[in-house]
């Protein structure tokens, strides 16, 4: 007996209705529907292997930006706002081409198409995007995926084939050379008291923004940790897990540059005016303690077209010539100095306040990689400059 087919649609489609369960007493259907009565049938089969998985099939439908205010309004009382504006920042890049996108039907190379774009130009910068932050835009959405299979809507994460090229941009954090160390130490300027607090106790910029004079063991050698200031609204908070909560010590370099420091307020660090670090208050130090670093390091102080001294104050600002850093290349340098000190990993990670050791030790492996590529790299010179003659070989 042939099989019967369905009717087919005004608009020339086939519909084929599924069975999905029963609501308050009532059968509810889904209805799928195909250009022929095989591709029809095809679909109600993956229909009912989705209802077998135990997935809903009702929300399969609702779109990726739909998903993401879930995910977000999951989180929001978990993440510090700084963080959560991060996260919605990140995915309104994916959420402006795939958000009206039902979450079931996006690809792996929709998602890899808009990574791509991100490595050529960041939209925030216009700059290319670095290896980690292509990492921390791509966590974020399969976060949002993850969170929808958790939920029974999707059976697949797309984001877990994504690759990020291995020419994109490394990492804009890093540790200081040996050379900015040094003036680090040397150079004088308001951003030095906070420069060498960051450089040798590894403290975060909000932390550091938040310390007292009332914190410091100097003694004992030691900091207390126990608050942060949010940048986001200027308030203090504590830390969001018992590892932020720490005591640091710190060593005799700093201690020794501590106490030559005058104190005016409870703040160790604090504005022109004696009051708590802004966000735009450190935008200002900053800008100004980098200007001033490269004029004295990067031109020695003499503009070279004009051959007189040049003062900060000018409208023209020379190009930077010296490689610039951030408040964070201080902490990452910290880190760098324990592992060169051979610092046990779980006391590195107390004294950095990661949550989980595996931050610590993923730094360590990195670090422990570089400087065996570089001793391999010492092996390559010492047998260049030495070569072994064919009489030695015999």
């Amino acid at each position: 007996m042939p099989k019967k087919s369905n009717t087919k649609r005004a608009d020339g489609r086939i519909a084929v209705q599924v069975f999905i369960g029963t609501v308050d007493g009532k059968r509810k259907y889904k209805t799928v529907y195909g250009k022929t009565q095989k591709e029809a049938e095809a679909k109600a089969t993956e229909l009912k292997v989705l209802l077998k998985k135990g997935i809903d099939v009702t929300a399969t439908g609702d779109t990726l930006s739909t998903w993401m205010d879930y995910w977000l309004s999951s989180k929001k009382s978990k993440f510090s706002p700084s963080y959560y504006k991060a996260c919605e920042a990140h995915l309104q890049y994916f959420a402006d081409s795939l958000g009206n996108i039902a979450i079931g039907k996006i690809k792996p190379l929709d998602i890899q198409n808009l990574i791509n774009q991100l490595e050529i130009s960041n939209p925030a910068t216009g700059k290319p995007s670095s290896k980690r932050t292509l990492k921390d835009y791509l966590q974020k959405l399969s976060s949002v995926f993850e969170f929808a299979i958790d939920n029974r809507v999707i059976d697949y994460n797309p984001c877990r084939k994504i690759e990020i090229s291995r020419i994109a941009p490394k990492d804009e954090r890093r540790a200081l050379t040996a050379e900015e160390m040094r003036r680090v130490e040397e150079f004088h300027h308001r951003a030095q008291l906070p420069a060498m607090l960051m450089l040798y106790s590894g403290l975060r910029r909000g932390e550091a923004s938040a310390l007292l004079w009332s914190d410091i063991d100097l003694k004992e050698k030691t900091i207390k940790v126990n608050k942060s200031i949010n940048f986001s609204d200027n308030s203090l908070k504590l830390p969001k897990t018992k590892a932020g909560i720490r005591t640091v010590h710190i060593p005799q370099k700093l201690v020794d540059y501590l106490k030559s420091i005058k104190r005016h307020g409870i703040y160790v660090i604090e504005t022109a005016s004696g009051k708590p670090m802004t966000a735009t208050a450190w935008r200002s130090l900053w800008n100004s303690y980098m200007t001033d670093m490269n004029i004295e390091y990067g031109y020695g102080g003499v503009n070279p077209f004009t051959n007189k001294k040049i003062s900060k104050y000018s409208p023209a600002r020379l190009p930077m010539v010296i490689d610039e850093f951030t408040p964070h290349c201080l902490r990452h340098t910290f880190c760098t100095l324990l592992y060169e000190a051979g610092i046990d990993v779980l006391v590195a990670q107390n004294q950095m306040g990661h949550t989980d050791v595996k931050t610590t030790l993923g730094i360590y492996t990195h670090l422990n990689k570089i400087h065996e590529e570089n001793s391999m790299s010492k092996l390559d010179d010492f047998l260049n400059k030495n070569p072994i003659s064919k009489t030695e070989e015999a």
